[in-house]
């Protein structure tokens, strides 16, 4: 069963979905400490999700569809946000003229796990999708009560994020050094980040249950 179970969850994580691409898209922009950082907020941010559905709070949503899609459609302009400061910083790039350095991406800490934190916290379809997958592994007369097996078998979820999403920012990032070294170079990975999160954008806003 736990073999089964872990086996799903990697073909889920790889999928292409949100979280990766935008991911994807900051190892393309900024560099792989930056993505990694994202990462890190994207994976506490579902853990979240995990926690509160294990206490009971998913129903709130499931109950609330008006909230529902008040957060998804603060994610999906966050996102668009997002999109629009990486088109504008690749509009600066080919303005440039000359052979000048990528800028250093700005600091990673704390407000970029803030960021991934937000994004994923801000798509409830994440809290809908294990409402649906977890229990179809919990057992029934288990020595823990199902709410407890949903909650390690999430975090065992999580867990398995980076195992995915570490080689494909390390993948990402050598890409990226390849073409380090021209302000033309560095506007097109803004343009290509900036077109990426604004496809995530899209997909979003086509989940969006309006009325």
């Amino acid at each position: 069963m736990l073999t089964t179970y872990i086996i799903g969850c990697l073909a889920l994580i790889i999928k292409p979905g949100p979280d990766l691409m935008c991911t994807l898209a900051t190892a393309i922009s900024d560099g792989k400490a930056r993505a990694t950082t994202l990462m890190s907020g994207l994976v506490l941010g579902c853990w979240l999700w995990i926690l509160l559905l294990s206490v009971g709070v998913a129903s709130f949503f499931t109950d609330h569809p008006t909230v529902m899609t008040a957060i998804q459609i603060v994610g999906v302009a966050y996102i668009g946000y997002l999109a629009f400061g990486s088109f504008k910083e690749a509009y600066v790039g080919f303005r440039q003229r000359g052979e000048n350095a990528l800028n250093p991406a700005k600091s990673v800490g704390w407000r970029l796990v803030g960021r991934g934190v937000f994004m994923a916290m801000s798509n409830p379809l994440t809290i809908l999708f294990f409402l649906a997958f977890l229990p179809n592994f919990t057992r029934e007369g288990a020595s823990m009560s199902p709410a407890m097996q949903v909650f390690l078998l999430g975090t065992l979820f999580c867990a398995l994020v980076p195992f995915i999403y570490v080689p494909i920012i390390l993948a990402a990032d050598f890409f990226r050094s390849r073409l380090l070294g021209s302000s033309k170079a560095s506007a097109w990975l803004k343009l290509v980040s900036a077109l990426m999160l604004a496809a995530v954008a899209l997909i979003l806003l086509t989940q969006v249950k309006f009325g």
